[in-house]
């Protein structure tokens, strides 16, 4: 009987249904009240009234959001009298599969199962979760299926094409992905993989080409290291970042974290093991791309950015879980407070609400303005005070309206 309820919670459709619920609590108002939400509303929106599905590659934010911009063009298309809510189940759709790709691909994560409920349960505020804007955060994981990829007999070379394909297209990290990859083709020195790494760098050649085009690949001036800030803030407050908690307290987590895997890797010589390099090189790449945008100081897991640790804390969570098996009681024991107290922390904060705004409604007001601008509300921060807006005449209103099969 236990042996039969294990594989039932274990099944996909036991995990789909999980996940699911966990993405409505992360955002219970993007669920009974969706709206959209930052550079959609300025620049994916207005680009469509201009190009329509033609602005599919134009770039948002200094490079292109394929997953992001499928999601906006396929609900308008569908019905932009509906389109928030359109948007708001086809995210949920695409968030799901792609923890299904995490869960039930051939992988060399540990705990493949445990890996994408980490992904859901991340310690973080739930800014990157159920907004279609954020889709291209979760499509750059695409690309990271494919490096973990278990080769075998059957390497399904066009498959994972596809995956890195999905994630080049998604952000810029298809270029540590491609280089990752490289790493990978080079360790196992298979042709498929030496196939899969042509197409990721194509994809990350033609994100570096957009992002050298829009001056995105610009690092500001004032980003400088802050080593005692990383540790603090990418190892230490994935267990304990709760507002109230003490910077010195993360920092003293975070040392035990990083001495913890350091003793690890040399006590059982993971630096011949490709898939722990990989791991490493994958949470490195990351946090150096999210501290390449902002200073360290200025971000933190729940009240400022929490974006800039989606990718690091979905790998330090897969880099301990890699860890867990072939080690001692006393890292195990470690692994499992870090992993509570990531837990609790998601259970007390991981949760995000947002102030209402009626879509029918602004269109209705936007639609009535006739010739004149209508500033159309576009939520930022999920407070109406800091709301963006986008400046729509009635009749721009009334023709994406009609763009829609349902009005």
């Amino acid at each position: 009987m236990l042996n039969l309820f294990r594989r039932v919670l274990l099944s996909w459709p036991a995990f789909v249904v999980i996940v699911s619920l966990v993405m409505v609590w992360r955002r219970p108002d993007q669920f009974h009240r969706p709206y959209l939400w930052v550079e959609e509303g300025i620049v994916t929106l207005p680009a469509y009234l201009a190009h329509g599905w033609l602005s599919l590659f134009e770039p948002v934010a200094g490079y292109i959001v394929l997953p992001a911009k499928l999601i906006f063009l396929s609900a308008a298309s569908i019905s932009f009298t509906h389109l928030p809510r359109i948007e708001y189940w086809l995210t949920l759709v695409f968030e799901v599969s792609t923890l299904v790709l995490i869960a039930f691909s051939p992988s060399r994560l540990k705990f493949p199962v445990v890996a994408a409920l980490a992904v859901a349960l991340l310690p973080t505020d739930s800014e990157v979760y159920a907004v279609s804007e954020y889709a291209f955060w979760w499509g750059a994981l695409w690309s990271f299926v494919a490096i973990f990829w278990q080769e075998g007999e059957r390497p399904r070379t066009f498959w994972r094409g596809v995956l890195v394909a999905v994630g080049g297209f998604s952000s810029p990290m298809a270029i540590p992905a491609a280089a990752i990859l490289g790493i990978r083709a080079a360790a196992l020195r298979k042709r498929a993989d030496v196939v899969v790494v042509g197409v990721a760098v194509a994809a990350a050649a033609v994100q570096w080409s957009v992002m050298h085009a829009t001056g995105a690949m610009a690092t500001p001036s004032v980003v400088g290291f802050d080593a005692f800030g990383v540790v603090t803030r990418f190892f230490g407050n994935f267990a304990l970042a709760a507002p109230a908690a003490s910077d010195q307290f993360g920092l003293v987590v975070g040392v035990l974290i990083i001495a913890g895997l350091c003793v690890f890797a040399v006590k059982n010589g993971k630096w011949r093991d490709p898939y722990f390099v990989m791991l490493l090189a994958c949470l490195c790449a990351s946090i150096l791309a999210s501290i390449s945008r902002v200073p360290v100081g200025a971000i933190h897991p729940f009240l400022a950015g929490p974006r800039y640790f989606f990718f690091a804390y979905i790998f330090l969570a897969w880099l301990l879980l890699y860890s867990f098996p072939e080690s001692g009681v006393i890292w195990r024991s470690l692994v499992v407070v870090v992993f509570f107290g990531a837990l609790v922390q998601f259970a007390l904060h991981g949760q995000r609400h947002h102030d209402t705004i009626g879509w029918r409604t602004e269109l209705k007001k936007c639609s009535g303005s006739g010739d004149e601008v209508y500033p159309l509300l576009i939520h930022f921060d999920g407070n109406i005070p800091n709301a963006w807006h986008v400046p729509l005449t009635g009749r721009q209103c009334d023709e994406l309206k009609r763009r829609g099969v349902f009005r």
